[in-house]
């Protein structure tokens, strides 16, 4: 039956009877046997549409009373049916899209790309899909970096295993090519017998629908999502097509701004460092006497005698700021060092001056200088 129904007023396997029960009732009224296969349910919808149709035509040829009685009820049953299955299809895709809401905060919330990798299989299993697949892009080849199965863990290891093993290629996969080529989801029926998918994976989860989606990132296609099989029903439709797409689309503004976080943390740290080794090796300049009368001017604080002359030449230009009120964060960034550089600096200029605080030690530094 049609995912359409997944959330409705009356419970989906009632409506799958009873729409069942209904085409072939009409089928045998009407005699048009395609009315009852296994694929006119698929579509309920637009079946029993077909089925009302064929009644009324049977109404306009039928001349017996009591066939014309059947006929009648059998269209006044459709009609019901078809506002219900409508009914629901409207609360079904209204419920869908809050839970795409609440799949997206929830991805959101992540910190790391490794962490959004396992966690996408997951939300996706509960946007209402049994299976799902977080594929990477790189250059031509597609290769699972995460999967979820429904009460099957070793089916979601083994995809990522097949998939890693056998990557899916550009070109050969004719829905994955379609996807980058248009940037748009794609719906593939019927994969058992589609010769331009990729067979290991196809075969593995025994998939016979399925939708991908296009993974985005500064416009370029990076990835794929995957899912088949909704949980109210065995297939996918148009309307998953779009769901994931959807989803899909979320989760690229979602990636960017991890990586971005990402990037912008290891600049972080890379500077940092920078400032580190920058701040030693001036310490290690900085400790070397003038050897010559030729050499500059050395700063008046370093000729001072007492507790002052003990002090290093960082650790004078961080007294100095000491001195006028700045905080560790404001003597980093004028000294261009770290603050826990500069509280280090902090804590050896006040045992050498025999100073129990900041305040006390700005006192003893006036009394010196003056």
């Amino acid at each position: 039956m049609n995912n359409d129904v997944r959330t409705s007023p009356v419970p989906a396997d009632a409506l799958m009877r009873r729409s069942r029960d209904l085409l072939r009732t009409v089928a045998a009224l009407t005699g048009e046997p395609d009315l009852n296969t296994a694929n006119a349910l698929r579509d309920p919808t637009t079946t029993l549409g077909h089925a009302e149709q064929a009644l009324i035509r049977g109404l306009a040829d039928c001349e017996v009373s009591s066939a014309r009685a059947e006929l009648a009820a059998a269209l006044s049953q459709a009609g019901e049916l078809l506002a219900m299955l409508r009914e629901a299809r409207v609360v079904a895709r209204t419920t869908a899209m809050d839970e795409l809401q609440q799949c997206l905060a929830r991805l959101r919330s992540a910190n790391a790309v490794a962490d959004l990798v396992e966690q996408v299989p997951v939300e996706i299993n509960r946007l209402g899909y049994r299976r799902a697949l977080f594929s990477r892009l790189t250059g031509p080849d597609w290769r699972p970096s995460s999967a979820f199965a429904y009460a099957d863990p070793q089916l979601a290891h083994d995809l990522v295993e097949v998939g890693t093993a056998v990557p899916g290629q550009l070109g050969r996969e004719l829905p994955e090519t379609e996807v980058v080529r248009t940037r748009a989801p794609v719906l593939v029926e019927d994969a058992q017998h589609n010769p331009r998918v990729h067979h290991r994976l196809i075969n593995l989860a025994r998939t016979r629908d399925y939708v991908v989606a296009p993974l985005i990132s500064r416009g370029e296609v990076i990835g794929f999502v995957h899912a088949d099989q909704h949980v109210d029903s065995d297939h996918v439709s148009a309307f998953d097509r779009q769901l994931l797409g959807l989803f899909a689309e979320g989760l690229g503004c979602t990636l960017e701004r991890i990586v971005f976080a990402e990037q912008l943390a290891r600049l972080r740290n890379q500077l940092t460092e920078q400032a580190r080794v920058t701040d030693e090796l001036l310490e290690g300049i900085g400790g070397f006497a003038p050897t010559s009368e030729a050499s500059p001017a050395a700063d008046p604080l370093e000729q001072l005698d007492g507790p002052l002359s003990n002090l290093t030449r960082r650790e004078l230009d961080v007294l100095r700021h000491v001195v006028r009120g700045r905080t560790n964060n404001q003597i980093a960034a004028d000294l261009f060092v770290s603050p826990g550089t500069v509280k280090t600096h902090v804590k050896n200029l006040l045992r050498k001056l025999g100073a129990a605080n900041r305040s006390e030690a700005a006192a003893r530094y006036h009394t010196l200088t003056s």
